[in-house]
């Protein structure tokens, strides 16, 4: 239970060491991704997962109201999209299926303004590559990540519902952009609510109790536990 300073012991979430060996039965050191790269990132996720673990216990032990309850919910999903995204691009890696290029961006020109035919006034804007060895990798977005997840069949998961919901997720996880808003119906208080903030949890989860994972300890994460009888 959380108390107040100097009332009573601190709230202690797994601890980050607990998370970090967990971790380390799938992300270890890898050609082109070294030890203290691996190891960073398997501390960004440890503390991801602490902030969530944290997050979920003020739902069960404060009396928020639904504004604070509702802004909680969406940065839970916030989070657990990150450290979804972390894993894949890790799995991605470490199977050698993240997307790679030969070319690189060398110089951008811009062009010359001039009139088209259709009497409006356009340009013409280049970009030059250099070709390299060896190939680098590229970016790749979240949805691009759970695409290639899927499509190469890099981890089984059980069923098809998990990669079906994560388009769902990361349409709310875009709702950190607080101002790219439709009209007044399209607000985190009417697009967020408990289905999506149980959604969010039974998908991570998943996904960290998965084969990824050989050694499964479902007590590190049982604040992702989601009543099955509980309906979306």
């Amino acid at each position: 239970m959380l108390t107040l300073k100097k009332q009573g012991n601190k709230w202690l979430p797994k601890s980050v060491s607990d998370l970090e060996n967990y971790l380390k039965q799938f992300m270890v050191p890898i050609p082109h991704y070294e030890e203290k790269e691996c190891r960073g990132l398997q501390k960004n996720i440890a503390y991801s997962l602490q902030h969530l673990e944290f997050i979920h216990r003020c739902g069960e032990d404060l009396n928020l109201t639904s504004v604070l309850w509702n802004q909680n919910a969406k940065t839970f999903i916030i989070v657990a999209c990150s450290i979804i995204e972390a894993l894949f691009f890790y799995l991605l890696r470490a199977r050698g299926k993240a997307a790679t290029t030969s070319w690189k961006s060398y110089r951008k020109l811009s062009g010359q303004e001039f009139e088209d035919s259709d009497g409006k006034k356009k340009k013409i804007n280049m970009e030059i590559f250099e070709k390299v060895k060896p190939e680098i990798y590229q970016e790749m977005s979240f949805d691009k990540m759970c695409q290639r997840v899927e499509s190469k069949k890099l981890v089984a998961l059980g069923n098809d519902e998990f990669f079906k919901n994560l388009p769902y997720l990361r349409q709310i996880r875009n709702r950190v952009h607080v101002h790219i808003v439709k009209d007044d119906t399209d607000t985190d208080y009417l697009k967020i609510q408990q289905k999506e903030y149980n959604l969010a949890r039974k998908v991570l989860f998943t996904l960290l109790t998965s084969e990824l994972f050989p050694n499964v300890r479902e007590d590190l994460f049982d604040y992702l536990k989601v009543d099955e009888t509980t309906k979306y």
